[in-house]
């Protein structure tokens, strides 16, 4: 097997993990039945089939639809103490209504790799905010199936040879991994999780960081965080978002995973893999975030090496 990580192909970086089979759903399906599907297979995105074909178009994520039923469901005027979910006809409309036209949205362009082709095209796509690729074997050996950005970097984490000029032991700051001039986005503990999901989607975000009056890091909201929201419990998001957070079940919300800037990005990809996160927020020792860590800021360090 070629040992650095643009040679190999999207089958060998995926060969110890057992992918599971394609599952997607038809244009016509309406944003209930979509939700109601994604909720049933633990998804937080669903791939949707042409027209015409089987062939993949698209893939809507959990937070399409969740800016979807938020656009249709409540006025834009105030802030709601309570959705009225049942009250959102358009809901019954064909999940099509959910694809964005905005091309800065992920559900606006899908990416499609070769399965037997190297990783060199989807990690410049990875690169760029793409999170998930749509992998095709053309010689129709393997069924089609979903590579992530998670799966890169859990590939790397396991095999550190495959980028053999970088220093893993070396820190985040030393490395050039710290940016002091990035504009960290923030929710308030004081919020309803409605209004800080807003915040995230306004701002083309996947995560977000949850602070208190005194500045201080006490809580992660993203999109994996709706992994298994149904359309009748989008009610609880009128919460204050902690309260939003604690209802989910997972610790980790509430208490975020972080790092410093002298941690070594050895630590930082097991800190991921190990928690199966998207994100490691820096902080400094009052727990004050500094900058944020992502997936796709590693892919794109990894492409300059």
């Amino acid at each position: 097997m070629p040992s650095n990580l643009v040679d190999i192909t999207p089958v060998e970086l995926c060969v110890a993990t057992k992918k599971p089979t394609l599952v997607a759903a038809r244009p016509t399906i309406n944003v209930r039945e979509a939700l109601r599907m994604m909720a049933e297979n633990n998804f937080v995105s669903l791939p949707i089939y042409s027209h015409n074909s089987d062939d993949i178009v698209t893939i809507i994520n959990i937070v399409d639809i969740l800016n979807y039923i938020i656009k249709e469901a409540i006025s834009d005027d105030k802030m709601p103490s309570e959705i009225h979910s049942e009250k959102a006809h358009n809901l019954d409309k064909p999940i099509e209504s959910v694809m964005t036209l905005d091309s800065d949205q992920e559900s606006y362009r899908i990416f499609k790799a070769d399965a037997n082709d190297t990783m060199k095209a989807t990690l410049k796509a990875f690169s760029k905010r793409i999170h998930r690729t749509l992998v095709i074997d053309y010689n129709n050996k393997i069924p089609p199936f979903i590579l992530t950005q998670s799966d890169v970097i859990k590939y790397v984490q396991a095999h550190l040879e495959c980028l053999p000029t970088i220093d893993f032991k070396s820190s985040l700051q030393s490395l050039g991994l710290i940016n002091k001039e990035r504009k960290i986005i923030i929710g308030h503990d004081n919020e309803t999780a409605l209004n800080v999901y807003r915040r995230l989607a306004e701002n083309k975000l996947l995560g977000i960081a949850i602070v208190n009056s005194k500045k201080e890091l006490v809580g992660n909201l993203s999109a994996s965080d709706l992994r298994g929201l149904s359309y009748e419990s989008i009610d609880s998001l009128v919460l204050p978002v902690l309260e939003f957070l604690a209802k989910l079940g997972n610790p980790k919300l509430l208490d975020p995973i972080t790092a410093t800037p002298e941690c070594s990005l050895e630590m930082v990809l097991k800190l991921l893999t190990d928690n199966r996160i998207h994100r490691v927020w820096i902080t400094d020792d009052k727990r004050n975030v500094k900058d944020v860590i992502t997936l796709t800021d590693l892919i794109s360090f990894f492409l300059q090496h």
